[in-house]
C-alpha cells in the first residue's frame, strides 16, 4: 500500500467517524474529543495486543511443546536432603541429563539459594554446555544469571544441531548452601507482561500520531494558547518529567548518604562556616604536614595509609579546604544545619538544583517561542523541551547526586536562571521597547554572578546574556538614558557584591583572590604541575564530542568505552557512552547556524549569535576540563547543555522564518526531532544502567535484571 493510500485511508476513517458522532447530535468539541479518546484506545489496545503477541512470541510459539522430565545426574558437590534440597560441598558444581535424543527447544531452570534473601545471593550465575547430532562432545553454549525475583529468567531457549543427547548444567554457589534445583525440558513459557513494554509502546505510537507534521499538536500554536492554557501544559510537563526524575535520584543507595569523607565536604564546610571558619576543622596529619611535596600520592602512600590523608580535599599551608564552590553550603547546608542541627544529604540538594534547571530549560523554551516563533505549534514546543532535558546529561546526574554534582548542577540551574531573567526583563511590548524591567535586571546579574560560586568557568555564560541584550547594551544612547543608568545599576551592583565576596573567601583561604583552590586537590596526580598542554585537547575532543557509540549485541544494548590513547603522561579519565553529538545527536541541529550562516544571521541576528556563541562557550569549557581535569562522565553536564541550548535557538531561528511551515523543510525538521527524540529515549533507557562512576548496575541488580529480561524478550 502507497503512502498516499495509507493517508487516504486515514482521512476516510476519521470522516467516517466524525459523520457518525454526528448523528448523536454531539457538538464539534465533543465530537473532537470522543474521537482523541477512540485513538488512544485503538494505540493502547495496539500496544496490549504487541506485549501479548510479539513481546510474548515465546509463549505462543512453546504451546505445542510436550513436557519432558528427565533425571538429573548431580556432581558429588551436591548432597540431597529428605525434602528434595541440595547442600553445596566442595568440588565443581555440574548437573548433567543424559540420553535426551529428542528436539530440545527449551529449559524451564530455577535454581534457588534458599539461606540468603539477599538480592545479589538470589542472581545465579549458570552456564550451559551440550551434546547434539554434530557434537559428540560438550560444547559451549552460553552463560545465564538466573534470578529468583524475575521468573521470566528461570525459562532459556536453546537453539541445537538436531536432537539433543546431553546437556550440562554449571552453578557456583559457595560452599555450605542450602539450595533448590528444578530442570524440565520443552516447557510451555507462560505469558509474561510488562507494562513498562506497553506503556514505553504506547508513548512512541502517541508521539508519532500527534507529533507528526499537519496533525493534531503539530496544527496548534503554542503562542496562540490562553495563558492559563500555557500554564496548565507547563506544569503537566513540568510534573511529568519531576517524577522521573525523582524515582531515578532515589535509586541508587550509595547517594543516599555521604559515605566517605570525601563526599561529605560540604557538610563539614557548614560546620565550619558556623564556628566562623573558612578552613574544615579537622587537622591534617602531622605525616602529611612534613612531607617535601604533599601532593605526590607516591610520598603520601610511602608514610601513610589511604585513610590519613583526605581524599579530593585542597591542602594549604596545614590546612584542609573545600575547592569546590560554597555557594551550595551558604544557600542551602549551613541554613539546614543552623536550623536543624543535622545535614541535609547531597542527593536532596541536588534534586533541588535539577527541578531548578528544569523549570529554567521550559521557561526559557517559553520565552524563545513566543518571541520569536509565534508559529512554533505545541509538538514543536514538546520536542524541543524533552530534547533540551535529555541531551543535556541531566539524567546522568540525576543518577548520580554525589558531592561532585553538587556545583555543577547549582552553576547550571543559576546561570540558565540568569538567561531567563535577562530575556524577561526584555519587554514584549514593542510600544515601551526602549526600556528595561529592572528588578528582572537585577535578578538575572545576581543569577549568573552566582555561578562563579559553584563552578566559576560556567561563568561564560554571561556572554549569552550580554548577546540577549546587545540591542541596550551597546546602545550609548540607551545607556545614558534613565532607564539605562539603573539597568546598569541593577546589573554591576550584584556582579562587583557577589564577586567582591568570592574573592575576599579566595584570598581568606590561599592568599590570592583568584586562586579557588583546585590545584591544591589531594588526589591522584600533582594538579599544580598539571599545566597546559594541547596534546590533550584532540583527546578530549574525541571523547566528549566524536567517540561513536558501542553496540552490544545485549541490554544494555550499548557498552561503556575507555578511551585508549598514546599519550604519554598522566591523564584521567573515567569509561564514558559516547561522544555528545553520537549520544545526543540533536546537538547536530546546532550545525545549521554554521552551514545557514548568512540565512539565519538575516533571518534573526540574536539567535543566530546566541547559537554561534553557545558552541563555542561549550568548546571552550570542554577544552578547560579536558586540560586541567581530564575526561569524567560528570563533565559532560558542564558544556552540553549549551549545545542543546545552540540547537534550541537554532530551531526556534528556523521556525522564525517567514512561510517555513509550508514548506518540506520543516516537515523534515519535525520528522528529525522526533527519530532523534525516540532514538535518545531507547539509548538514555539503555545506558541508564550502564555504570560510568555511579556503581547503579551493581548496586541495583533487581532492576538490572528486571530491565535484562525486559528487553530480552527473544533469549
Amino acid at each position: 500500500m502507497t503512502k498516499k493510500k495509507k493517508n487516504n485511508l486515514f482521512k476516510i476513517t476519521n470522516v467516517k467517524i466524525s459523520k457518525f458522532l454526528q448523528t448523536k447530535n454531539l457538538n464539534e468539541n465533543e465530537i473532537t474529543v470522543i474521537r482523541h479518546v477512540i485513538i488512544c484506545l485503538v494505540l493502547l489496545l495496539i500496544s496490549v495486543l504487541a506485549e501479548i503477541f510479539i513481546f510474548n512470541y515465546k509463549h505462543w510459539a512453546s504451546l505445542s511443546y510436550d513436557e519432558v522430565y528427565m533425571p538429573l545426574t548431580l556432581s558429588s558437590a551436591y548432597t540431597i536432603c529428605e525434602d528434595g534440597t541440595y547442600y553445596i560441598g566442595e568440588g565443581d558444581q555440574n548437573i548433567e541429563i543424559n540420553d535426551i535424543n529428542i528436539d530440545v527447544h527449551n529449559a524451564y531452570v530455577k535454581v534457588v539459594n534458599l539461606d540468603d534473601q539477599n538480592t545479589d545471593q538470589q542472581n545465579i550465575i549458570v552456564d550451559f554446555w551440550a551434546k547434539d547430532a554434530s557434537h559428540s562432545d560438550y560444547y559451549t553454549l552460553n552463560r545465564r544469571t538466573i534470578c529468583s525475583s524475575e521468573p521470566r529468567s528461570f525459562y532459556v531457549t536453546f537453539h541445537l544441531y538436531g536432537d539433543a543427547k546431553a546437556l550440562k548444567i554449571a552453578t557456583y554457589f559457595n560452599q555450605d548452601q542450602h539450595v533448590s534445583i528444578e530442570i524440565c525440558l520443552n516447557v510451555k513459557v507462560p505469558l509474561f507482561v510488562y507494562w513498562e513494554r506497553i506503556v514505553a509502546l504506547f508513548g512512541i505510537l502517541l508521539l508519532i500520531v500527534y507529533l507528526r507534521p499537519r496533525r493534531f499538536l503539530d496544527n496548534i500554536k503554542y503562542s496562540a494558547l490562553s495563558f492559563r492554557t500555557r500554564v496548565i501544559l507547563i506544569c503537566i510537563f513540568f510534573v511529568f518529567n519531576a517524577g522521573i526524575l525523582y524515582w531515578a535520584n532515589g535509586l541508587n543507595s550509595s547517594y543516599q548518604g555521604e559515605y566517605g569523607i570525601n563526599t561529605e565536604q560540604y557538610q563539614k564546610l557548614a560546620e565550619a562556616f558556623a564556628e566562623g571558619s573558612v578552613s574544615l576543622l579537622y587537622e591534617p596529619c602531622d605525616a602529611l604536614k612534613n612531607l617535601e611535596n604533599p601532593y605526590d600520592i607516591s610520598a603520601r602512600n610511602a608514610v601513610m595509609e589511604f585513610g590519613e590523608w583526605c581524599f579530593d580535599h585542597a591542602y594549604y599551608n596545614g590546612k584542609y579546604y573545600v575547592y569546590f564552590g560554597a555557594l551550595p553550603v551558604v544557600l542551602l547546608y549551613l541554613p539546614y544545619y543552623l536550623i536543624t542541627g543535622e545535614h541535609i544529604h547531597n542527593h536532596v540538594v541536588c534534586f533541588i538544583g535539577i527541578l531548578l534547571i528544569l523549570a529554567a530549560f521550559i521557561l526559557i523554551v517559553d520565552i524563545f517561542v513566543r518571541r520569536y516563533a509565534k508559529k512554533c505549534s505545541v509538538a514543536m514546543w514538546l520536542l524541543l523541551n524533552e530534547l533540551l532535558l535529555i541531551g543535556s546529561y541531566v539524567v546522568y546526574v540525576d543518577k548520580r547526586p554525589d558531592l561532585y554534582s553538587v556545583p555543577i548542577i547549582w552553576a547550571l540551574a543559576l546561570g540558565l536562571w540568569g538567561i531567563w531573567f535577562f530575556a524577561k526583563a526584555i519587554p514584549e511590548d514593542k510600544d515601551k521597547s526602549d526600556t528595561l524591567n529592572i528588578p528582572f535586571m537585577a535578578a538575572g546579574s545576581l543569577c549568573t554572578a552566582l555561578v562563579t560560586g559553584c563552578r566559576p568557568h560556567i561563568f561564560l555564560i554571561v556572554i549569552l546574556d550580554v548577546l540577549l541584550l546587545r540591542k541596550y547594551a551597546f546602545s550609548w544612547k540607551y545607556l545614558k538614558s534613565s532607564n539605562g543608568i539603573k539597568a546598569v545599576v541593577a546589573v554591576f551592583v550584584p556582579m562587583v557584591v557577589v564577586g567582591s565576596v568570592v574573592m575576599v573567601y579566595n584570598y581568606a583561604r590561599f592568599g590570592s583572590p583568584f586562586d579557588f583552590g583546585a590545584f591544591y586537590n589531594l588526589t591522584f596526580n600533582d594538579m599544580r604541575n598539571r599545566g597546559f598542554v594541547f596534546d590533550r585537547i584532540p583527546y578530549g575532543t574525541s571523547v566528549y564530542l566524536l567517540r561513536p557509540l558501542e553496540f552490544n549485541p545485549e541490554y544494555p544494548y550499548f557498552y561503556n568505552i575507555y578511551q585508549n590513547t598514546k599519550y604519554m603522561g598522566e591523564t584521567i579519565q573515567e569509561t564514558t557512552y559516547g561522544g555528545v553529538f553520537m549520544s545526543s545527536p540533536f546537538a547536530l541541529v546546532s550545525f545549521f547556524s554554521l552551514f545557514y550562516w548568512k540565512k539565519l544571521s538575516k533571518n534573526n541576528r540574536t539567535l543566530h549569535l546566541m547559537s554561534v556563541s553557545s558552541i563555542l562557550i561549550a568548546l571552550v569549557i570542554m577544552v578547560f576540563d579536558t586540560v586541567n581535569s581530564g575526561v569524567l562522565a560528570r563533565y559532560f553536564f558542564d558544556f552540553s547543555f549549551l549545545w542543546m541550548l545552540a540547537a534550541v535557538f537554532t530551531v526556534v531561528n528556523i521556525l522564525s522564518v517567514k512561510g517555513i511551515r509550508k514548506t518540506g523543510v520543516y516537515n523534515a525538521l519535525l520528522w528529525g526531532l522526533i527519530v532523534i527524540f525516540i532514538f535518545e529515549i531507547f539509548y538514555q533507557m539503555n545506558v541508564f544502567m550502564l555504570d560510568s562512576g555511579d556503581y547503579l548496575m551493581g548496586n541495583r541488580k533487581d532492576l538490572f535484571y528486571h530491565y535484562y529480561y525486559l528487553f530480552s524478550f527473544m533469549i
